[in-house]
């Protein structure tokens, strides 16, 4: 438990630490700042109040499509193809602590990551509503805005169970970002062309917090997607575990 601890307050830091991570923060900030001032302008013109008390939550979805998963490409490829390429994860191994310590080390440190970033995102959000926003038809409380960003943690963080898995393949960072990127907007796309495959695909649920969101979505429907979401996130975790302690490094 120690070498998990230290592990993972070592990714943590090693985390903080990138460049490219701490521009990714500060580029997130404006995006709904920017957004918002487009918004604005095109008012006048096309007579739009499109700044409800649900921005939060019409922003979310910017989020978890495009934002959060490019996030977790970078992360991802700094985590395990760069740290194998670079030959910093066989230092890493000679500490006090196993494989799994390590693995899970890095994946708790992504979560946190994730949840990090969906904060400052849902603060930045709701901010830029109260100060700039207009009163609009459409209202959300507070907790259905907290479910709502809960239940877009618990997808992408299954999101990157899978990724993380894939992963393991990998020994070059830029070929898991361009592979990456190929299959998740193939998955995104298949489901226009086989029909019933958004029903098995972990990447269809990126918009799965508006359910939680609908009051005449059923329980059951509801406690079927926990379910899928939760056991696909132990599922590539425990794969993507598998194939990382058969790796070479």
């Amino acid at each position: 438990m120690d070498g998990l601890t230290a592990g993972f307050k070592n990714e943590l830091q090693l985390m903080i630490y990138r460049k490219k991570t701490i521009f990714f923060f500060a580029i997130s900030v404006f995006i709904p700042l920017l957004l918002i001032a487009l918004f604005h302008s095109l008012q006048p013109v096309l007579g739009l109040f499109t700044v409800s008390p649900t921005y939060p939550v019409q922003m979310l979805e910017i989020y978890t499509i495009f934002l959060i998963p490019l996030f977790l490409f970078l992360e991802i490829a700094d985590l395990f193809p760069q740290e194998v390429s670079s030959r910093t994860l066989k230092l890493a191994l000679l500490r006090p602590i196993t494989r799994l310590g390590a693995y899970m080390a890095k994946f708790l440190a992504l979560g946190v990551a994730i949840g990090a970033l969906l904060l400052l995102l849902g603060t930045v959000s709701t901010l830029c509503n109260l100060m700039f926003g207009t009163s609009g038809t459409g209202s959300i409380d507070a907790f259905g805005l907290l479910k709502a960003y809960v239940a877009a943690f618990l997808s992408m963080w299954s999101l990157a169970a899978l990724f993380v898995c894939m992963a393991q393949f990998f020994r070059s960072a830029g070929g898991f970002l361009v592979f990456s990127i190929l299959l998740y907007a193939g998955t995104k796309a298949a489901p226009y062309f086989l029909q019933g495959f958004s029903s098995f695909s972990i990447t269809s649920y990126t918009g799965w917090y508006s359910l939680w969101l609908g009051h005449s979505i059923s329980v059951t429907k509801l406690a079927t997607g926990s379910v899928f979401v939760l056991s696909s996130l132990v599922m590539f975790l425990a794969l993507g575990y598998i194939f990382f302690e058969r790796k070479e490094v």
